[in-house]
């Protein structure tokens, strides 16, 4: 084998080489956006929860507070 043959070969397989590592972290990143996209949609539904929680406590007090205004 050449010299010019064994460059040819060792660049070849180097292009082998960094098509594997960017698969893979191309996968891994895949991964970690799939995980945080599932953790924003947990803390934001968590987050509608609590809002809409203090919404009806706040409404409740305020409904309570006009009819105590009402009946004066």
């Amino acid at each position: 084998m050449t010299n010019l043959e064994k460059a040819v070969q060792d660049l070849q397989d180097n292009l082998v080489v960094l098509a594997e590592i960017e698969r893979r972290q191309s996968a891994l990143l895949r991964d970690e956006h799939s995980e945080l996209i599932a953790r924003l949609n947990a803390e934001s539904a968590e987050f509608r929860r609590r809002t809409d929680q203090n919404l009806a406590e706040i409404t409740d007090k305020l409904n309570g507070l006009i009819g105590y205004l009402d009946g004066r």
